[in-house]
């Protein structure tokens, strides 16, 4: 029976509720109880600096899917089963982000175009992304043995928001799922280099950081 590791990024200064974690864990007894999963549970308390380390920890449990969710959202009821339909519909073998919309209906994270754009998605059926954010990802295993470094996949592009400029380039399909999967109230963040109020030395301090990642 598939595995699926569930990593729950906690965000620092941000809303510290349970609720998004009692969500996903009745999400989780809701789905196993049908037969067709099983599941794990992990943390991430470290950012962005702890995605590979959490992967890499719940990997070696021999997971076949790798689940991220920030902490904040309040989760769209079914979540957890329409990201599983839809990678099944996909063959398990397309990265699939969900779309996170701020109270008022608009959209804060999920796909992304060129330059960044946020992607629209599509009530019912999967549709094509650029790069994606990680605030609500599902990752098959066969994405990492798709490339020839799996930290590739946290790496974030550089011209553009988001992250999978490798996995692209590896010819893995990324995808958005249906709907609206999560809400949060969260601010949107603007990396350094396209912030205008940010001054030259941080700019080139954020560049550096990405590139050397």
């Amino acid at each position: 029976m598939p595995q699926v590791a569930i990593i729950i990024n906690i965000l620092p200064d941000e809303d510290s509720s349970n609720s998004c974690m009692e969500e996903c864990q009745r999400q989780m007894d809701s789905v196993a109880a049908e037969g067709k999963y099983t599941f794990s549970f992990f943390l991430n308390d470290k950012g962005e600096d702890g995605l590979q380390s959490s992967w890499a920890k719940a990997s070696r449990d021999g997971a076949d899917f790798f689940l991220w969710i920030d902490h904040d959202l309040s989760l769209s009821e079914g979540m957890i089963s329409c990201l599983l339909e839809n990678s099944e519909f996909l063959r398990h073998k397309a990265v699939i982000t969900g779309t996170v919309a701020r109270p008022d209906g608009s959209l804060l994270f999920g796909g992304r175009a060129r330059r960044g754009r946020l992607v629209d998605p599509d009530p019912t059926i999967p549709i094509p992304c650029l790069t994606y954010d990680m605030s609500v990802l599902l990752v098959p295993e066969y994405v990492f043995a798709r490339l020839e470094n799996p930290s590739d996949f946290f790496r974030r592009s550089l011209i553009s928001l988001g992250f999978g400029s490798r996995v692209r380039k590896a010819g893995v399909a990324r995808m958005v799922a249906p709907g609206i999967l999560a809400v949060t109230k969260r601010k949107a963040e603007i990396p350094a280099w396209k912030d205008p109020e940010s001054t030259l030395k941080e700019k080139l301090a954020w560049f550096f950081r990405s590139l050397f990642k």
